[in-house]
């Protein structure tokens, strides 16, 4: 009977063979879109991957919470005391207000003054000023009457009425302290300068080209370091009518940062930056970086923070992750 039973072929058990089949795919397909959900949840409402605890946190939090070694404190005290110290300091007198330069014992007024005075020092910040420089530039002229001699303009780039330092502010402010152009056109009309935004973008430009032969030689001596550190970060552009998404590329030695701008993610920046060159290339898995890479190239490393940022993300749905994150943090204590 049970040979019979299994030889047996039909309506209904083709029909039920079908349906598990089919509940089977959709099983399937429920279990990617669930995963997909908790990842969508995780990014729009849950903690960041780059909120991610930070592996010395979490290192402390394995010891069971052990304080901050002592000599790191008092290293970083010292390092707030002396820089607070090397600030430039200004001598502000204060008088006693004449209704109350009385003695408050006897009431006498022939008083005098004893020592240099109580001192009290303040933090105080002081607000940045924009001035008009006047520079007399010399002229001279030769008795033969046929030569004149005038001094050089200080200028940092030509038929420019803006100084270095205010350059160097305009750059500054861009780039090391994410301060947009028309920000800090309004700054400045608040300081008393009212400065197109057009003006300022031309500044930003020329300050560009006038500094692009120390950018290439920045890029050189990222080519001759043994171990380069690289990533690549999206960053939209203008374009007719619309924004378009562009790159700027980080290249890091143990000693120097150099920033490329690229239309593209493409392979191609990391080959003109480090094309042809040996040693170690730290990195995250982008194949961009393959064309620099072995068999002819450097040598590629891995990056842990990338590896360990992966199994986080992995942690709703696949709970097993932990034991890569607690590998992880073995690894980082056995460095550290």
């Amino acid at each position: 009977m049970a040979t019979l039973s299994q030889t047996h072929q039909c309506e209904w058990r083709e029909r039920a063979e079908g349906l598990e089949r089919e509940n089977h795919t959709l099983r399937e397909r429920v279990g990617s879109i669930e995963s997909q959900l908790a990842l969508l949840q995780r990014t729009v409402f849950g903690k960041k991957s780059e909120k991610l605890p930070r592996v010395e946190d979490e290192l402390r939090k394995a010891s069971g919470g052990a304080p901050r070694p002592r000599e790191a404190t008092l290293k970083e005290r010292r390092l707030k005391r002396e820089a607070r110290e090397a600030l430039p300091e200004r001598l502000i007198p204060h008088r006693v207000p004449d209704e109350a330069r009385r003695c408050p014992s006897c009431g006498g007024t022939a008083l005098k003054p004893l020592g240099p005075g109580k001192r009290t020092d303040l933090i105080e910040y002081v607000p940045a000023h924009v001035e008009r420089q006047v520079h007399l530039q010399e002229t001279l002229a030769c008795p033969c009457g046929a030569g004149i001699l005038t001094a050089p303009a200080p200028k940092a780039i030509e038929q420019g009425q803006y100084g270095p330092g205010f350059l160097a502010h305009v750059v500054a402010a861009k780039c090391c302290d994410s301060i947009p152009l028309y920000r800090q056109a309004k700054a400045l009309a608040r300081a008393g300068v009212p400065v197109a935004r057009t003006t300022l973008c031309d500044i930003f430009h020329e300050v560009g080209r006038a500094l692009a032969p120390l950018a290439s030689r920045l890029l050189a001596l990222v080519r001759e370091s043994s171990r380069v550190h690289a990533d690549e970060t999206p960053q939209r552009v203008l374009d007719e009518g619309k924004t378009r998404r562009a790159y700027v590329w980080t290249f890091r030695t143990d000693e120097l940062i150099a920033y490329v701008h690229s239309a593209s993610r493409s392979g191609v920046t990391p080959l003109e930056v480090l094309g042809g060159t040996q040693g170690y290339l730290l990195v995250d898995g982008y194949t961009g970086y393959n064309r620099v890479t072995l068999p002819d190239g450097r040598v590629r490393v891995g990056c842990w923070a990338h590896v360990r940022r992966k199994f986080f993300e992995a942690l709703t749905t696949a709970p097993e992750s932990r034991t890569a994150l607690d590998f992880i943090l073995a690894v980082a204590r056995r460095a550290g």
